[in-house]
């Protein structure tokens, strides 16, 4: 059965309007280097990002950043050069994420701006088209992404997307849920696996 190795967490470079964003970030990171989960994530120094990698880190995890030559300026990755494990700069944003989304077993989405819900829906549309078949998880922190929940119903009401489709993501609303909720999929993929042999 596999297990949980490596999480993705895409979540935004701010850290938005209240504290609790990015000490639910900590807080994540943390529960992931107790779990001996290691944090891949977009190599951000500032804002969301560099919460939930410095939470992974002063748990004692392992932290792999990656990144694009573009965003340096934007992410400041070089606030984190001494507390990435690895850090990776791709050319292009499509190789970023193609790597990402390949070393990743599964994916946790943080509130963040338009480069997170691209990075989403990304996601989504991979497995809708079934090209993925890994966990996605949302941390609906502050009900942050009850907008989106009522977008997906919206886009489902007028027969734009199929009711399962929505499907493809999971909202959870406490980190303890976060990894139980991936544990749990994975599970599920591992059974499906097994049926079709």
């Amino acid at each position: 059965m596999k297990h949980l190795k490596k999480l993705c967490v895409f979540c935004g470079t701010r850290p938005g309007n209240t504290p609790i964003y990015e000490e639910t970030a900590r807080e994540l990171g943390a529960k992931m280097a107790h779990n001996h989960i290691e944090l891949i994530y977009g190599a951000g120094g500032t804002g969301v990002m560099k919460a939930v990698a410095e939470g992974c880190k002063m748990a004692g995890g392992r932290v792999t950043g990656m990144t694009i030559q573009k965003l340096f300026d934007i992410e400041r990755p070089d606030l984190m050069k001494n507390k990435l494990d690895d850090l990776k700069v791709y050319e292009k944003l499509f190789a970023r994420k193609v790597a990402m989304t390949s070393v990743s077993d599964a994916f946790c989405v943080l509130p963040g701006g338009l480069g997170t819900l691209d990075e989403l829906f990304e996601l989504m549309v991979l497995k809708q088209l079934e090209i993925l078949n890994k966990p996605i998880v949302i941390l609906n922190i502050n009900d942050f992404f009850d907008g989106l929940k009522f977008l997906l119903h919206q886009f489902i009401r007028d027969g734009f997307i199929k009711p399962h489709h929505a499907e493809t993501i999971i909202f959870v609303k406490t980190v303890d849920d976060v990894l139980k909720t991936v544990e749990t999929e994975l599970q599920k993929i591992t059974c499906q696996k097994e049926k079709t042999f």
